[in-house]
């Protein structure tokens, strides 16, 4: 069953735009905001709770894997093209329960292959790299700072809702550092000035590759690293940081085939 949503001013719609539009409501309040029906299913399977959902004028049913999740609105077009961000809109916007996400929570096999993001700060490049660590079937990706928002509905749209099928955590840049050494997962920091080429790295033994801002690098903490760089030949000196990450990925996904 679907309510009609029309007035733009209705609270439920000022709130949903105060979780789009800014991080500290939503972790606060402890929600993602998920745009397009692809998104919020595979959410659904992957056994994420919604909370409610808003639906695009047009739709005359729900699909069946929405029924049982909160409650759906069919949104009159004003109110619709308020709450999303892409164009289209791709459907719908659903609100759902943010999970913990804790480090102690992550089930890891005896030779875990960890993405750890430190600092990154534009949606879309977070969005890519969880859509490449799911594609090649990375076991945990590990946001060390809050710069990092996975859950931005960017991020979310960027991914095609591939971090609902990803193991993620989040602490402090420390605690992700005590966590790694505690379990003898060496990182391998991504540096333009590292020793060593990403194709010398073993990638298939434990090992959590490490990834900050193109602008600024990792943090200095992150120096005891071993620093790993990505050959080249032209006259550009860097590459984007999501590509960066799927050059990477993609060897560690050639060894462990």
């Amino acid at each position: 069953m679907m309510l009609q949503l029309d007035s733009t001013q209705n609270p439920k719609v000022r709130q949903l735009v105060r979780y789009r539009d800014k991080s500290a409501h939503r972790r606060k309040d402890g929600v993602i905001l998920i745009e397009g029906v692809r998104e919020l299913e595979r959410a659904v399977a992957a056994g994420w709770m919604l909370r409610q959902t808003f639906w695009e004028p047009s739709t005359a049913q729900l699909p069946s894997w929405a029924e049982g999740h909160g409650q759906h609105f069919r949104c009159a077009s004003a109110v619709y093209d308020k709450l999303v961000v892409r164009e289209n809109g791709a459907g719908a916007v659903g609100l759902a329960i943010l999970p913990a996400h804790r480090l102690e929570d992550l089930k890891l096999p005896a030779q875990p292959w960890i993405v750890v993001l430190d600092g990154l700060e534009k949606p879309g490049n977070v969005g890519a790299i969880l859509r490449t660590a799911d594609a090649v079937g990375v076991d945990a990706v590990i946001f060390s700072s809050l710069d990092c928002d996975p859950y931005s509905p960017q991020a979310v749209r960027n991914s095609t809702g591939a971090l609902f099928n990803l193991q993620l955590a989040s602490a402090p840049r420390e605690e992700v550092q005590a966590w790694l050494a505690l379990r003898g997962i060496p990182p391998y920091a991504l540096h333009l000035e590292g020793a060593t080429p990403h194709h010398s790295v073993d990638w298939t033994k434990a090992s959590a590759m490490v990834l900050g801002p193109e602008d600024r690098g990792l943090e200095a903490s992150w120096a005891a690293s071993q620093r790993v760089k990505i050959p080249m030949r032209g006259s550009v000196d860097s590459l984007n940081v999501s590509v960066a990450a799927a050059v990477v990925l993609y060897e560690g996904l050639r060894q462990r085939s």
